[in-house]
C-alpha cells in the first residue's frame, strides 16, 4: 500500500517531510496531466465511433438497397434479412459502448478532478502564504533585543499564533493530499473496470447475435456453395454460346434478322434520307410488323410508323441515286428512299417488303373467304341493285364518279372495269392484264365489279382519278415525241 502524509511529521516540519511533501505534489501535478490527457483521448476516441456509427449506418443503408434486388430468392432473402437484422443490432450495442464508455472515463474522471483539485489548490496558496508569514514571524522574533522585554513578548506571541495557523493549515493540506490519493487510486481503477465491463458487455452480446445467426449462416453457406457451382456452370456455357456465335456470325457484316421473335418480318439498320434536306441521312432501326413499316431513331425514342399500309405501296431498286445499295418506297402520299449497308441487306430488305405487300394480299383474299355472311364494312358491286337514298353507292358508280375515270388511263377505252389500288387509276380488261404483268410491286389491279373494296381504296380512287395520275405520268410525253397507246393499239 502507498504511503502517505504523516502528520506528526507535518507538526514537526522537519526537512524530511518538506521532501515528502514536495514528492506528493509533484505526483498530483503529473497525475492531473495524465488525467487530462485521458480523458482528452477518451473524447476523440467516443467522436471517432459516432463517426463510424454515422458511416455504419449509411453502409447498411445501402446494403438493405442492394438486397432488394435478390427478392425472388426467397431463401437467400430470409438469411439475408436476418443479417441485415444482426448488423443493425450490433450497431445499436456500438452505441451503447460510446455512450457507457464515456461515463466510465470522461465522466467520472472529470468528477476526481473537479471535486478536489481546485480545492487542493486553494488550501496550498494558504499553505504556502502562511509559510511565509511564520518565517517573517520567526526572524522578527530572532532580532528584538534582550533588552526590550516588551517588544520580546509582542514577537514571541506573534510567533506562536503564527505557528499555530502554520500548522492548522499544513495538517489540512496534509489531509486533503492523504484524502486525494486515496481517492484518486479508487476512482481510476473504478473508471477502467468499468470500461472493461462495457468491452466486455458489448463482445459478449456480439458472441450472443453471431451464435443466433449460426443456423442462417450454415444455410446461406450451403446456396453459395450451390450458387457457385451454378455460376461456374452457366459462365462455362455463355463462353461456350460466345465462342459459337464469334465462329458464326462475327465477320464484321451486318446482320438481318429475317425471323425475329417479337412477330415482326424483318428488322435492322437502314440509312434513311430527310424529306426536307435531301442530302441529310439518318441512320434507323426499322422493322416490319403487321403490313406496316416502323422506324426509330434512337433507342429513347418511340417507334413511329411510316407507312401505315404496305399494300399502297411500291418498292423498287433506287439506281438513279448516288449512294449505294439504295431503294425506294412509293406511294400516293409520300416516297421515302432507304439506304442499306450491302447488297445483300438491300436484297433482303427489298425481298421482304414485296412479301410483305403479297402476304397482305392474301390474308386479305382468306379473310374474304372465311367472313360470316353479314354485311361487310366494304362496298363490293353487290351494292348496284336499287334501293333506298340512304345506301351507299356501289364501287362501279362510285369509282366512275373520279376525274377521268370513265375511260381508261392508259388506251382511253370507255367504261372501264379494272382499277390499281395503288395507282389510283382506272384500266380496261386488256390494261388491266398487262398492269398485272408488270408485278404487285408496281401496280395491283383488282375488278371493279368481283372485288370488294375497302373505304380508304375507294377513296384514293375519288380524290385521284385518271387525270390527276395522266397528269403527273405522262407531263412530258408531248416534249419527248412520245404517242400515247389507244384502245385499237396492240399490245
Amino acid at each position: 500500500m502507498d504511503s502517505l502524509l504523516d502528520f506528526e511529521e507535518c507538526i514537526k516540519d522537519s526537512p524530511e517531510f518538506r521532501l515528502t511533501l514536495d514528492q506528493f505534489e509533484a505526483d498530483v501535478s503529473s497525475l492531473e496531466t495524465h488525467l487530462d490527457k485521458v480523458m482528452k483521448l477518451c473524447g476523440k476516441m467516443v467522436e471517432a465511433g459516432q463517426a463510424y456509427n454515422s458511416a455504419n449506418k449509411l453502409f447498411l443503408s445501402s446494403l438493405a438497397e442492394l438486397l432488394s434486388y435478390q427478392k425472388k430468392e426467397t431463401v437467400v432473402m430470409s438469411c439475408l434479412n436476418q443479417f441485415q437484422q444482426g448488423l443493425q443490432e450490433m450497431l445499436s450495442f456500438h452505441t451503447m459502448l460510446l455512450d457507457q464508455t464515456q461515463r466510465a472515463i470522461v465522466q467520472q474522471l472529470s468528477s476526481l478532478c473537479s471535486q478536489f483539485l481546485p480545492q487542493l489548490v486553494d488550501t496550498r496558496k494558504e499553505f504556502v502564504r502562511i509559510g511565509e508569514d511564520l518565517e517573517t514571524a520567526a526572524a522578527k522574533n530572532a532580532q528584538v533585543s534582550r533588552h526590550k522585554a516588551a517588544d520580546a513578548e509582542r514577537a514571541s506571541h506573534l510567533l506562536l499564533a503564527t505557528r499555530k495557523c502554520y500548522q492548522h493549515f499544513a495538517l489540512d493540506y496534509c489531509l486533503q493530499l492523504n484524502t486525494f490519493k486515496t481517492q484518486q487510486k479508487m476512482d481510476v481503477l473504478n473508471s477502467v473496470f468499468s470500461f472493461v465491463h462495457a468491452q466486455f458487455t458489448f463482445f459478449h452480446q456480439g458472441f450472443d447475435l453471431l451464435r443466433d445467426l449460426e443456423p442462417s449462416m450454415k444455410t446461406l453457406g450451403a446456396q453459395l456453395s450451390q450458387l457457385s457451382a451454378d455460376c461456374a456452370t452457366k459462365r462455362k456455357e455463355l463462353e461456350n454460346r460466345h465462342l459459337l456465335v464469334q465462329q458464326r456470325d462475327a465477320s464484321g457484316e451486318p446482320m438481318v434478322n429475317s425471323c425475329p421473335s417479337n412477330g415482326a418480318v424483318i428488322q435492322g439498320y437502314l440509312f434513311k434520307r430527310s424529306r426536307r434536306k435531301s442530302k441529310t441521312w439518318k441512320r434507323c432501326w426499322f422493322t416490319i410488323r403487321d403490313h406496316q413499316l416502323i422506324y426509330k431513331k434512337s433507342h429513347k425514342e418511340d417507334a413511329a410508323v411510316l407507312f401505315e399500309d404496305l399494300r399502297l405501296c411500291a418498292v423498287k431498286p433506287a439506281d438513279h441515286m448516288d449512294r449505294r445499295f439504295c431503294f425506294e418506297l412509293l406511294s400516293v402520299q409520300k416516297c421515302c428512299v432507304l439506304q442499306a449497308d450491302s447488297e445483300q441487306l438491300k436484297q433482303a430488305w427489298l425481298s421482304a417488303l414485296q412479301g410483305s405487300i403479297d402476304l397482305a394480299y392474301r390474308e386479305r383474299s382468306d379473310a374474304q373467304l372465311t367472313q360470316p355472311k353479314d354485311p361487310p364494312p366494304v362496298l363490293s358491286a353487290g351494292d348496284a341493285s336499287p334501293g333506298p337514298p340512304s345506301q351507299r353507292p356501289a364501287v362501279l358508280a362510285v369509282a366512275l364518279g373520279g376525274p377521268g375515270n370513265q375511260r381508261c388511263c392508259d388506251c382511253g377505252q370507255e367504261e372501264p372495269r379494272w382499277a390499281s389500288v395503288n395507282l389510283g387509276v382506272t384500266v380496261c380488261i386488256e390494261c388491266s392484264g398487262i398492269h398485272r404483268s408488270l408485278g404487285v410491286h408496281l401496280s395491283k389491279i383488282r375488278s371493279l365489279t368481283l372485288d370488294s373494296w375497302e373505304a380508304e381504296q375507294l377513296k384514293l380512287l375519288c380524290v385521284l382519278g385518271n387525270d390527276v395520275v395522266n397528269g403527273i405520268y405522262e407531263a412530258r410525253c408531248s416534249e419527248e415525241g412520245r404517242v400515247k397507246p389507244g384502245s385499237d393499239s396492240p399490245r
